[in-house]
């Protein structure tokens, strides 16, 4: 799982996680895997309450592995 947080504006949250979804895939490439999402949040910053909010859960597979051709 990664998980990211940021100070900004109400629509941070989808940037938030197109970083923490990077941040995955590029610990799977690093690793020789691939990666395969399996459920994603996103919070928007609520001003003066919190930040931007984003928490990606993925699975790191061997290429082949049968999980990647299930929805």
């Amino acid at each position: 799982m990664v998980a990211r947080s940021q100070k900004g504006t109400r629509g941070d949250a989808g940037r938030v996680k197109a970083a923490a979804i990077a941040e995955a895939h590029a610990y799977c490439q690093k690793n020789g895997k691939v990666m395969k999402i399996t459920n994603t949040t996103q919070q928007n910053m609520k001003p003066f309450q919190s930040d931007a909010q984003a928490e990606v859960e993925f699975l790191a597979l061997d290429p082949g592995d049968p999980r990647l051709k299930t929805p």
